[in-house]
């Protein structure tokens, strides 16, 4: 496209970040009837460290964004819970009220998401691009291929420790909590219907079928030997404390790179300001512990359309950024809830014991925290668990736990 009708035609929106969020917020806006640019400084697909496991709920918001004809091109591999396995080999399995989750690698999700950007009019796709961000939050100017455009809407997809965010002044203050994410694909065939979590004294192993003959391993610590991934190491050899889960990939093939990112918290005073937002990682971002990364992404740019969807003439930037940097915190709330409490699991790994052995005298409980996962509030996620266990003494229960959790995370703070 020559380069006066690129400036004519796409000033509305900009997305800068072409992941999972960029790419979700992009069709929202494209199909509200909004000229939307996608910049990314990558080639499509993107590849990125993920855990790579779509809860229900994830799995629901995928398919209101991508139509099911472009879904069934790509590769996925179901899931029907999650399953701990504690330190002293002793195991618990949760399954998912409400559907299936999805292992789907990173890049097969890239692909899908870009063939739906790319079937959208509305949307110019720029791959291997860099752009840079000048202005102010309230007149963003931005700067790629010898071209200066001024968006109405500047949507921050940029990642977990993004530029623009920072450029916005919307940085929170650093913070204590320091874990890194290693990943690596493994040609195994999957032995389960569920993503394992391996407990370990300082790091847990998240395992997800992607394909019939792939697992996904995921590796979350705050040891240095994950802060330092960029040097050469055997994640296998970092697998070893796993005395469950080593054996099982001793004659398995890694399929690819290792690769890493952290650290994973990061805070932000607003996830909106002018004409910037923020969206994913972005937005900011307590830890994969709970696998809700891409979810949360998805969610984020369906919070996006739903706030354009109420206003009753064209889509006002104005209006958007306000609602949307005062309804996300409660959107988020009940990921950082559970991302909290799963956390003390880490802190305090002697407890990961004595979780698991609950989990097995109340499967119910464990099935309500997975349910929860997914839900968009407590009353969903108990109207589908509790309605068919011990109602009032699992809810006394459920009281009891959440007293003591908000506790523990009151003094850890």
């Amino acid at each position: 496209m020559p380069a006066n009708e690129l400036e004519n035609l796409m000033t509305e929106i900009i997305v800068i970040g072409g992941g999972p969020a960029g790419l979700s917020a992009a069709l929202v806006c494209a199909r509200r009837g909004l000229d939307t640019t996608v910049i990314e400084k990558r080639s499509f697909p993107v590849i990125k460290t993920c855990g790579e496991g779509l809860m229900p709920g994830g799995v629901d918001s995928l398919k209101r964004l991508v139509p099911q004809k472009l879904i069934n091109k790509i590769e996925y591999h179901p899931f029907a819970g999650i399953r701990y396995i504690a330190p002293n080999g002793e195991c618990a399995s949760g399954y998912f009220g409400k559907g299936d989750g999805w292992g789907i690698e990173r890049s097969e999700l890239s692909k899908l998401l870009s063939l739906a950007v790319e079937q959208e009019p509305g949307i110019n796709l720029l791959e291997n691009t860099v752009a840079t961000v000048e202005g102010s939050a309230e007149q963003p100017i931005v700067h790629f291929n010898s071209q200066t455009l001024r968006p109405k809407l500047l949507i921050a997809a940029d990642g977990l420790h993004s530029p623009i965010r920072r450029w916005a002044e919307l940085n929170g203050p650093p913070s204590k909590l320091k874990r890194w994410g290693l990943r690596q694909h493994y040609q195994i065939t999957p032995w389960t219907n569920l993503v394992e979590v391996h407990w370990s004294k300082d790091m847990e192993a998240y395992v997800t079928p992607v394909s019939p003959n792939t697992v996904g391993i995921a590796v979350l610590s705050h040891r240095e030997l994950i802060s330092s991934w960029q040097r050469p190491i055997s994640l296998k050899a970092t697998l070893e404390v796993f005395s469950n889960l080593e054996p099982k990939l001793l004659s398995s093939e890694a399929k690819d790179q290792l690769i890493g990112i952290g650290p994973l918290h990061q805070t932000v005073k607003r996830t909106g300001t002018g004409k910037v937002v923020l969206v994913g990682d972005a937005a900011g971002y307590l830890d994969a512990i709970t696998g809700e990364g891409i979810s949360n992404a998805m969610e984020q740019a369906l919070l996006i359309d739903r706030i354009f969807k109420k206003q009753k003439e064209k889509p006002s930037i104005d209006e958007l950024v306000f609602n949307y940097a005062n309804q996300l915190p409660a959107l988020m709330r009940r990921y950082y809830w559970l991302t909290h409490l799963t956390l003390l699991l880490h802190r305090r790994p002697s407890l990961v014991n004595q979780v698991v052995r609950v989990f097995q005298k109340t499967p119910w409980l464990f099935n309500y925290l997975l349910d929860l996962n997914s839900a968009r509030s407590f009353s969903e996620a108990a109207n589908s668990s509790l309605q068919i266990h011990g109602r009032s003494y699992g809810r006394e229960l459920l009281r009891v736990v959440t007293r003591r959790s908000i506790g523990e995370i009151r003094k850890k703070s």
